[in-house]
């Protein structure tokens, strides 16, 4: 409550017949009234399915529940996302019995929750994990990574409000090697960055590609080349007026450094840099916030010789 600081944690979900499995599968999201959906994956004894549960302000939490009903196999790695209107949609992977597919279920506020829905058909290969965000006219993006039967692509679909999931596309041509772990943010406007791990056959790099409302995505671009070692797990956040920050960690060799590129609105991508030059031990993990106003936040975990530290660094 606000002035007044963290109450008493409680239990959210009391379905005992086993365990609700770790490894971050469990994700939240809060609306601009207070409101909260918790999503995560549960065993039932026999496979793995996905749950919600909802906080109303004022009244508290809800009953969990389970919002997928395909039991042919298991479902993982839950993201949820809410729309300016209270409506929120959840993504996740599911097998199919053969291979890993993206599902799709949306909560309608007032309603509850609707039918969870295939949002790609592409068998080829295994789909693994989406990453979902809203624009500020209810329309919503989902990026993941599939494989075609020799490597991993970066796939997206749309969600347009009042009609419905649209067909999903290819965001990336670059057959080099594998792409993987895509994030994604949406501006004010429509309009998305998304960014992903992407081997060219000798080492991972960082590539982008960018939405543009109304017209669809534009070619897909790498925003690092330094080329002395491996970039992974890359981190995306835009600001009200469609700029960007992208972090990473990177190796130079010795050790694994925090890096981070700028997306302009109009310009594009800058040259990506070091925010980080403490040289003790290795560098992991960041996670990146913007405001409004441009100012950014980017923190990450880091090894001093002895034990790992929580840094931070801010872009003005």
């Amino acid at each position: 409550m606000s002035g007044t600081g963290w109450a008493t944690a409680e239990l959210i979900e009391t379905d005992d017949t086993d365990t609700v499995l770790r490894e971050m599968y469990h994700q939240v999201a809060v609306d601009s009234n207070g409101n909260a959906i918790a999503v995560w994956n549960q065993f039932d004894g026999t496979r793995t399915n996905i749950w919600a549960n909802r906080y109303v302000s004022g009244t508290g939490w809800a009953t969990a529940g389970l919002i997928e009903t395909d039991d042919i196999g298991n479902a993982y790695s839950p993201q949820i996302a809410f729309d300016a209107n209270g409506n929120a949609l959840a993504v996740w992977k599911q097998s199919d019995g053969n291979r890993d597919n993206i599902w799709a279920n949306r909560y309608v506020s007032g309603t509850g929750w609707a039918t969870a829905e295939l949002i790609e058909t592409n068998n080829a290969g295994g789909a693994s994990d989406p990453q979902i965000a809203f624009d500020s006219d209810v329309n919503a993006l989902v990026v993941w990574s599939q494989f075609d039967g020799t490597r991993s692509n970066i796939w997206a679909n749309r969600y347009v409000s009042g009609t419905g999931w649209a067909t999903a596309e290819l965001i990336e041509t670059d057959n080099a090697g594998n792409a993987v772990i895509p994030q994604i943010a949406v501006d004010s406007g429509g309009n998305a960055i998304a960014v992903w791990d992407q081997s060219d056959g000798t080492r991972f790099n960082i590539w982008a590609n960018r939405y543009v409302s109304g017209t669809g995505w534009a070619t897909a671009e790498l925003i690092e080349t330094n080329n002395v070692a491996t970039a992974y797990f890359p981190q995306v956040s835009v600001d009200s007026g469609g700029n960007a920050w992208a972090v990473w960690y990177q190796s130079d060799g010795t050790r694994f450094n925090i890096w981070a590129n700028r997306y302009v609105s109009g310009t594009g991508w800058a040259t990506a840099g070091l925010i980080e030059t403490d040289n003790a031990g290795d560098a992991f993990n960041p996670q990146i916030a913007v405001d409004s106003n441009g100012k950014a936040i980017a923190v990450w975990d880091q090894n001093d010789g002895y034990r790992n530290n929580i840094w931070a660094n801010r872009f003005e």
